[in-house]
């Protein structure tokens, strides 16, 4: 194999096959990339069994077709490291040489016969924005289970409606729900939606490594792989084969009061005062017409207490989160002003923006976050 390929090019390829590279591989070819050149188109290739990535080197030049397998880490870094020039890529038997202008290096070959083949695409379900799509990934991620003894929390549950994906994620302390609009590439029939649950981490990571400005999203009949696609780039992920929590009850509209804060406010001030929130337990929240107050610690350790500004509607009283949790679901909002639909100090409370949506758009995040019970 001898190719030549733009150094920036190259970058960019293998920073979408990135995500695919295991860390700590289970067999060792499971560490290199593959770099294929046909007659005039090259690729990266990578896969670890739950992730495969594939990219396409725009603006290469072929002299020799082949294909090699090399360390992905070393491959990467080394491409990041380049020098804006030119890059030669030549199989020399039993090394990859590399260079670039002044630089040279040269990498031992992994035998590729031994690297597993890529799964096949699925076909395409339908198309969706890429840059939302990827935001409503990172939105819903933030409320995904961290715990491996559990690994139905651990993913996301996208749901194929005929009007709208859903996306949904949770830990059992806190619910993330966003829904986006998309175009099916055949009409979706039936009360019970498709569903496929994605591990979180691997979603957000692969998402992010495409782009353009329509995302294909491909699901297999057996739904055991999602397949993500982007301009030359495309990628597929295995599901948790396991169903998922119910929640559905939570999307009900069940409040009693409602709390209006300009959300950058809230943040802040929720910020301090968990400064003294024992051990980050939880920050109160007394909810009156005229303020709100924040407020935590006990007197051993010392209290700290806020006041900010907001609307409240409904009879006063106090409600108890884990700071964290709150932060959490404050940032992923993305609005000036938020509203905090509450049934009682305890039961869920639900963050939403109050920003209204532009026209023909829908919802955005929901964020449904359980109380802490109170003394």
């Amino acid at each position: 194999m001898k190719i030549r390929v733009e150094r920036d090019c190259l970058t960019e390829a293998l920073s979408v096959v990135g995500p695919a590279v295991p860390r700590r591989p289970s067999v060792p070819v499971l560490a290199g990339i593959r770099l294929r050149a046909e007659a005039n188109s090259a690729s990266v290739a990578a896969f670890d069994y739950e992730i495969s990535s594939h990219a396409a080197i725009s603006g290469t030049e072929v002299s020799e077709p082949g294909e090699v397998l090399v360390s992905g880490r070393l491959l990467t870094e080394i491409a990041k490291s380049l020098p804006a020039h030119p890059v030669d890529l030549c199989d020399s038997g039993e090394q990859l040489e590399i260079v670039c202008g002044p630089a040279r290096f040269t990498l031992p070959l992994m035998t590729v016969e031994d690297y597993p083949e890529l799964p096949p695409q699925p076909p395409t379900t339908g198309t969706v924005d890429y840059t939302e799509f990827c935001d409503a990934v990172t939105q819903v991620a933030v409320a995904a289970g961290k715990d491996d003894t559990l690994p139905m929390l651990l993913g996301i549950n996208l749901e194929f409606h005929a009007g709208f994906l859903r996306l949904v994620s949770t830990d059992r302390f806190r619910i993330a729900i966003r829904e986006l609009d998309w175009q099916p590439s055949t009409p979706i029939t039936g009360d019970q939606p498709a569903t496929v649950l994605i591990p979180a981490r691997a979603l957000a990571d692969t998402s992010r490594a495409l782009s353009g400005s329509q995302l294909e999203i491909a699901c297999g009949p057996a739904q055991t792989v999602l397949g993500l696609a982007s301009d030359s780039r495309r990628a597929t992920l295995r599901t948790l084969d396991m169903a998922y929590a119910p929640y559905q009850g939570y999307l009900v509209d069940r409040r009693t009061a409602t709390a209006r804060f300009p959300s950058a406010a809230l943040a802040e001030a929720v910020k301090r005062v968990s400064l003294l929130s024992t051990r980050g337990a939880q920050v109160q929240l007394t909810c009156t017409a005229e303020k709100t107050r924040l407020a935590a610690g006990n007197d051993s350790e010392g209290n700290a207490e806020e006041t900010i500004a907001g609307e409240f509607d409904g009879d006063p009283l106090t409600v108890a989160f884990n700071p964290r949790y709150l932060l959490d679901g404050l940032t992923a909002m993305r609005t000036e002003t938020v509203e905090l639909a509450l049934n009682g100090p305890s039961r869920a409370a639900v963050l939403r923006p109050t920003r209204p949506n532009p026209a023909g758009q829908r919802d955005g995040l929901i964020y449904v976050l359980m109380p802490i019970r109170l003394p």
